[in-house]
């Protein structure tokens, strides 16, 4: 059976971000994981999934939403896994992610939330992702990221539809 297509919404990190997370990915990669996580698209966290029926209304969505949003700084702080197939970079919650993420699922969880942000590392078999585990522990060291566009995605098969830039902020103002 073929998988639905879904449309997905993507929170893209910076140049300097995508820079990092691609060298913790080489670091992965040349001790010999590479993973089944999808290749060639940037480092972001998944705000959601609609279906493809949507698709105008969340491109009208993602036009009216980047236009009034800022750019979002983040602390990238720690590795995480989603049971022992998923081995990921999590960020510290902030009020701001969590916002975005409502403007454009404001239904999602119900007010129990159920939404992980996570920038996917290594998708793969629980033995790959124990022997990587240590690796990447090893190899990581927390740092500010920023989300600076949100990109909509349709996938399988992979298909861009559109990418817009969040506004411009002022310097990396980080709240601690």
């Amino acid at each position: 059976m073929m998988k639905e297509k879904k449309l997905y919404l993507l929170a893209v990190l910076d140049k300097e971000s995508q820079e990092r997370l691609a060298g913790y990915y080489d670091v992965l990669r040349q001790n010999g994981f590479t993973g089944k996580q999808t290749k060639n698209i940037p480092y972001h966290f998944t705000l959601g999934m609609k279906d493809p029926v949507c698709e105008k209304q969340l491109i009208e969505d993602l036009d009216r939403i980047c236009a009034d949003t800022s750019c979002i700084d983040i602390h990238l702080s720690n590795i995480g896994l989603f049971g022992l197939n998923v081995l990921f970079i999590a960020p510290a919650m902030n009020f701001e992610l969590l916002t975005l993420q409502q403007k454009f699922f404001p239904t999602c969880g119900n007010g129990a939330h159920n939404w992980i942000a996570h920038a996917t590392l290594l998708i793969d078999e629980p033995e790959k992702i124990q022997k990587a585990l240590p690796i990447a522990a090893e190899n990581f060291r927390p740092f500010i990221g920023r989300i600076e566009s949100i990109a909509l995605y349709e996938f399988f098969p992979m298909r861009f539809i559109k990418e817009c830039p969040l506004k411009k902020n002022r310097g990396r103002e980080l709240i601690q």
